[in-house]
């Protein structure tokens, strides 16, 4: 692996491209004339949470801080599972 290929750094491509992602479908979603957040967007935010966790444990940030976002990644992953249990009904 080249020397200028770090952790950190395919950390940070990978949220860059998630925002891309993210963008590019939040467009469509508006495009198509849905309404309200896009369905996807709590998947987005969840996954965001916990890339930017191992953001921070890379860098050796604050375990409060680590343990914080790293909650509301769960939070947001349980409005997700109650989301799809009520649709499903």
């Amino acid at each position: 692996m080249p020397a200028w290929l770090t952790l950190p750094l395919l950390v940070d491509l990978i949220l860059l491209g998630m925002l891309c992602e993210a963008t590019w479908l939040t467009w469509r979603h508006r495009r198509i004339g849905s309404s309200g957040l896009p369905p996807f967007l709590l998947h987005v935010v969840s996954g965001l949470f916990l890339l930017l966790a191992m953001r921070l444990i890379l860098q050796g940030a604050n375990f409060n801080l680590i343990a914080a976002i790293l909650g509301l990644a769960g939070i947001c992953h349980f409005y997700d599972l109650q989301r799809d249990a009520i649709r499903q009904q």
